[in-house]
Parts: structure tokens; C-alpha cells; sequence
């Protein structure tokens, strides 16, 4: 198939204001007309993350009323940014991924158009005041609210409160921004010591539990979370996420197996992390092989017979969804924990980085 001039990317502007609003975000539909239109593309594909899924049917109807294109639909789960529907991609002349921000990783024909929800960020940032305890602060969302947190800065700063926002690096596209998987916008903002370090608590505004738990864990500051749309303030303790890896740990210290699990998914995958890990656990006596996987899922490891295994894939296999698999997933820096090559003072939030990834394109 012929390749579509090169238009791709992501959406940065504001969606246009005939956006579909469907399910609370606004997506920028417009622009993925005006695109098809301008490359001739005759066939396209759209995919979404779960929470998306049910505006596919609707804004595929209106791509092919008003561009006569054919459109394709993934039904694939998808879960983020990273994982971008790479056999659909070679069926259609441009794939428009809705709901994330690209990673700057992805093939020509990959066009973002990022879903944004308009709550006020100023209101809830406000709430939060009550409950932050020092004068300079660390802000913190995700793509979805990220063009309107500067109004939860002035909200801050009307009490006194300075907010610092991260600038953008690598994968992440925006200040400020941070990802399942990357916190480097929060990390950028600690000092080289903590004695010179002036930010000593985070504000993560957004949805979800997971964000403001991996800042905490991969900064070990305090972190406020403000959701925006339940208006809900809390403090994120990250004690009961630590005795669970700890635990995990300590069962999968009676294994001697390991299974090394490599992504599919073309933004996780890490194969010189993975092969380090191999190296490691056989250094330690451990007998380890490698598993090459698209989505993890229980059955498909038990079929394999895997009694551990560590996970090179998303962080959040092994941290937000381990209570559905029967065996301890580690990530990396717990298999070194396991094996004694770090401390478990010293235990570390496994992030994915734009360097981590590039180093994977041969094979």
C-alpha cells in the first residue's frame, strides 16, 4: 500500500468546538478530516482505549460521510500511547489513535488526536490548598487536563502557593505531563540533594489512583491527588502498594524459574533490559527464559507453565494489575531487589524512557 503523505503526529490546539464531546471528552474530529482530505487516504483506521471505545462507531460514521473513505475499527485492547495497533496500521493509509499524546516513536501514519475534558482545574486545585503543606509545589496531569493547568497554577498562587511544573522530555509531550509509565517531568523538579531540594509534595490533578501513586513512588514525596470531575482531595499513601511488592517479592524468592517477559507492543518494548535480566538472574543461578507476549494476561502464562516471572512490558502489569495473575510478576528493579543486587531501601519505580525503547528498534 501506497504511504499517505507524512501528517501525522499529535493534536496540540484545542479541539475545535463541533468536537465530538461524546462520554465527556472533546476529540478533534475535525482535524482528522481535514487530513484524510488533504492526503486522498481512502482507507483509515481508528483506535481507542477502553474508555473511548464507545465513540469509535459515532465518529467513524461521520470520517466516512464527509471524506468517503473507508474506515476500520480496532476492537483490540488498547492501553496506552505505547500500544499502538501496529497490523492495523499496515492495512490503512492513516491510523488515528484517539485519547493519547504521541511518544514521538510512532510510524508516519500514526495520527494522535488527544481527547481533553474541560472540568475547571482552578476549583479543585483550590480544595486541595487546604491540605498542602508547603509554599512551593510540584503540579502534575495528564494529557486529558494538561491545557488547563495553568489555571490551577493561578488557583495556587492565589494562596500563596508557587507551582512548579516539570518541562517536557522524551516521550512526554507537554510540562507537566506524565505517563503510567514516566514521571520524569515530576523527577526533573527534585534537586541533587535532598538538602537543596525545595520541592517536598506534589499536586496530581486527574483521575485515577495510578498516576499519583507511581509520582509518589518515583519521586518518595508526598503527593496530593485532586480529581477534577468528583471534586474529591486525598493524600496518596503508598505503604500499602510497597507491602504488596514486598510480598510478591519475597514469594517469587522460591522460585528458580524465571520467565523474562518481552513486549509486543511497540512502546514497551525493551529487549536490552530484558536480555540484562536474563544475564542476571543466571549470574544468581536462577534458570530464566525469554517470553515474547502481546497482551499479558493470566492464562497465557499459566499455559507456559510460569511459576515467576519479571516483566520488561508496562509497569502496571506487575503494579496495578497484580491480583489477577496466580504468580508474582516482578519489574526489574524488584528482580534486583529479589537478588540482592539492590536494597530494598533502594527500591525504584520502573519507568520507560524514549532511551530504553530506541535501543530495541533492530530487533
Amino acid at each position: 500500500m501506497d504511504r499517505a503523505p507524512s501528517i501525522a503526529g499529535s493534536s496540540g490546539s484545542d479541539p475545535d468546538p463541533g468536537g465530538d464531546s461524546e462520554l465527556g471528552y472533546e476529540l478533534d474530529l475535525k482535524r482528522a478530516i481535514e487530513l484524510i482530505k488533504r492526503s486522498q487516504a481512502r482507507r483509515v483506521g481508528l483506535q481507542a482505549p477502553e474508555g473511548l471505545k464507545r465513540a469509535m462507531p459515532k465518529a467513524a460514521s461521520r470520517i466516512a460521510e464527509e471524506t468517503g473513505a473507508e474506515v476500520l475499527i480496532s476492537a483490540d485492547p488498547c492501553y496506552g500511547a505505547c500500544d499502538v495497533d501496529m497490523r492495523l496500521c499496515q492495512e490503512v493509509e492513516l491510523l488515528f489513535h484517539l485519547g493519547h499524546a504521541g511518544l514521538g516513536e510512532e510510524p508516519e501514519r500514526v495520527v494522535f488526536l488527544e481527547a481533553r475534558m474541560n472540568e475547571d482545574l482552578g476549583e479543585v486545585a483550590e480544595k486541595a490548598v487546604a491540605q498542602l503543606r508547603s509554599r512551593h509545589v510540584g503540579v502534575a496531569s495528564t494529557v486529558q487536563h494538561i491545557h488547563r493547568l495553568d489555571s490551577a497554577l493561578q488557583a495556587l498562587a492565589e494562596h500563596g502557593i508557587e507551582g512548579h511544573v516539570g518541562p517536557a522530555s522524551g516521550r512526554i509531550r507537554y510540562p507537566g505531563q506524565v505517563l503510567g509509565c514516566c514521571y520524569i517531568t515530576a523527577r526533573t523538579l527534585l534537586g541533587d540533594s535532598p538538602v537543596d531540594d525545595p520541592i517536598e509534595e506534589f499536586l496530581f490533578i486527574g483521575t485515577g489512583q495510578f498516576h499519583p501513586l507511581g509520582i509518589a513512588l518515583a519521586t518518595g514525596k508526598r503527593v496530593i491527588a485532586a480529581d477534577p470531575v468528583s471534586g474529591e482531595v486525598s493524600e496518596i499513601d503508598p505503604d500499602p502498594m510497597l507491602r504488596r511488592r514486598f510480598r510478591a517479592i519475597s514469594k517469587a524468592s522460591e522460585v528458580k524459574e524465571f520467565a523474562v517477559l518481552i513486549s509486543k507492543k511497540p512502546g514497551q518494548r525493551r529487549v536490552e533490559l530484558a536480555e540484562r535480566m536474563m544475564a542476571l538472574g543466571r549470574a544468581h543461578g536462577r534458570d530464566m527464559y525469554l517470553v515474547y507476549i502481546d497482551n499479558i494476561e493470566p492464562e497465557l502464562l499459566l499455559n507456559l507453565g510460569v511459576k515467576a516471572a519479571v516483566s520488561t512490558a508496562c509497569p502496571r502489569v506487575a503494579l496495578d494489575d497484580a491480583a489477577k495473575y496466580r504468580i508474582p510478576i516482578l519489574t526489574p528493579p524488584e528482580f534486583e531487589v529479589l537478588l540482592g543486587e539492590r536494597s530494598w531501601e533502594e527500591y525504584q519505580f520502573d519507568e520507560i524512557d524514549e532511551i530504553d525503547v530506541n535501543r530495541c528498534r533492530s530487533m
